[in-house]
């Protein structure tokens, strides 16, 4: 038995484990395939603080509830600014190498990029991997540091609890090894959820493999709230490359050095949307491209960055230089075609400022988590520093409460083992779930639309569950689709509940903020 489960293995869950392994705890950390490979990894822009003297807490808080909306919990963004600096640091000591700032920049250690949204410079970042950098620093502590047991290739099948009501608790987890299909069953005192977002339920993404709204799935299984599900960031500019295999995402950070927005004709159609321009929030630059594409029958549109110094963009985004001279553009003489794509959700798991969710000893962090931080729509940057933030917070409270000196009966272990090759047809199944999605809960949505997708929906969930309460060997690929379709059914209802557009949920039936500021939470 560990002192902490942790179920992901991307910042946020890294962040937790070498934060508690460095205070004493035995700690198990698990990540599904052979490697982390969720979207931490793929960070691009970089990772939101004050650290200028220009900057302060107050601005960067006014910046936060700005864009989410009226639904951003005061206490929680207010933990979040603060905390920035601290955490910043914290990340400097475990490795993390941000890029410098310029010998002529007074007074400043780090470069510091401007984002949509955001009235400073306040956006560290390593080049334009700023994800990936801080991943390659936390496991390269994680693994020179004792007490932590990483287990890879091993995929969540359910959380383990006993009690009910408010007696509930979580004694950690049964997990499918997914190179024997073996279901082995992990105990801790304390479980931690940084199983990332769910965009991969949608067609168009730029969301890696494991985004699949597993995390949201088995905590609704297993009793807990959820909150906000129906605020699905799509992200304005993913890379338009119809032949490219994998999706890639143009940073914000690149509208923030100079990028404009145009149509094919090269008129800037954001002039007309917002006094920002095309450094206006996401949610807003969104439905600005979409409502474009719509009215030009484009498939595309174009950020053009061609009025800066080809050398200085080489410089700032190397990879997203490269990535786009790969599908024959030349960002630094050509404009970069672009479209939105799912890309972060900013509901998840109902948790309070410790990062509790309503089940005892159950914690989520990061992307899974619905801290209330982001209210209707994610300010840039912020996803990274809120996911150190709040997984620092959840070991924080673990010590504090005593979770790790807790005795507890260790239930009976059921042998099972998974098919890691079966269920053909729950493949397909996800495709269809995926086009359901986009149709009908995509930027734009009516009322009659998510009926539509809700009532397919349903149905594809009663086949599941006629499926996996048949006997005999389970598959994978059924495990997988039952997270993605009760994760779906579950955003199409909060999104129905919503009867106004707001932030993300933009729907045509309803004005904005039709109604009072107001969280929905939902239960499996």
């Amino acid at each position: 038995m560990f002192d902490i489960l942790i179920l992901g293995a991307g910042i946020s869950g890294l962040s937790a484990a070498l934060h508690a392994a460095e205070n004493g705890l035995s700690v198990a950390i698990l990540t599904k395939g052979a490697k982390p490979d969720g979207s931490s990894n793929y960070a691009q822009g970089g990772i939101a603080s004050v650290t200028s003297k220009t900057d302060n807490f107050k601005l960067h808080i006014t910046d936060t509830e700005e864009a989410g909306a009226g639904l951003c919990k005061k206490k929680p963004v207010e933990i979040l600014t603060k905390s920035g600096p601290a955490t910043i640091n914290q990340l400097v000591e475990w490795g993390v190498q941000f890029t410098p700032a310029h010998e002529n920049s007074e007074g400043l250690k780090f470069d510091l990029h401007l984002e949509g949204g955001h009235s400073h410079h306040r956006i560290l970042h390593a080049a334009d991997l700023t994800g990936k950098e801080i991943m390659r620093a936390l496991l390269a502590r994680l693994h020179k540091t004792k007490n932590i047991d990483y287990i890879e290739n091993a995929y969540v099948y359910d959380l383990i609890c006993s009690g009910e009501g408010s007696e509930k608790r979580c004694l950690g987890a049964k997990v499918v090894m997914q190179k024997t299909g073996e279901v082995k069953s992990i105990f801790a005192k304390a479980t931690i959820l940084s199983t990332g977002g769910a965009g991969r339920i949608w067609c168009y993404t730029v969301c890696p493999q494991d985004s699949t709204g597993d995390g949201i799935a088995i905590t609704a299984r297993a009793g807990a709230a959820l909150q906000d599900l129906e605020f699905m960031q799509f992200h304005p500019t993913s890379l338009y490359a119809p032949k490219l295999k994998k999706p890639f995402l143009i940073s914000e950070a690149v509208r923030g050095w100079g990028g404009i927005l145009k149509n094919k004709k090269g008129e800037e159609f954001m002039d007309k949307v917002h006094p920002l321009r095309s450094l206006a929030p996401r949610d807003i630059v969104a439905r600005a491209i979409h409502a474009e594409m719509e009215r030009t029958g484009e498939p595309c549109m174009f950020l053009d960055v061609t009025g800066k110094p080809a050398k200085d963009t080489k410089t700032h985004f190397p990879n997203i230089y490269a990535k786009c001279e790969e599908v024959g553009v030349d960002m630094t003489k050509q404009w970069i075609p672009v479209v939105p794509a799912a890309h972060y959700m900013c509901g998840g798991v109902l948790v309070n400022t410790e990062s509790q969710s309503e089940i005892r000893a159950l914690y989520a962090c990061g992307e899974v988590a619905a801290t209330g931080v982001h209210g209707a729509n994610r300010l840039a940057s912020n996803s990274l520093l809120e996911s150190v933030v709040y997984a620092i917070r959840a070991v924080d409270d673990i010590i504090k409460l005593g979770l790790a000196h807790e005795d507890f009966k260790v239930p009976r272990a059921s042998k099972e083992v998974i098919d890691l090759k079966g269920g053909a047809e729950w493949k397909k199944k996800k495709t269809e779930l995926k086009k359901v999605m986009w149709t009908y809960c995509g930027i734009v949505r009516t009322t009659e639309g998510l009926n539509k997708g809700l009532e397919i929906v349903t149905k594809l969930e009663a086949e599941m569950n006629k499926a996996f309460a048949a006997k005999g060997t389970k598959s994978q690929s059924l495990l997988e689709f039952r997270n993605q379709v009760q994760t779906s059914r579950l955003i199409l209802q909060c999104a129905l509940n919503r009867k106004e557009s707001r932030g993300l949920h933009y729907i045509l039936d309803y004005p904005e903020h039709a109604k009072t500021a107001k969280h929905y939470s939902i239960y499996l």
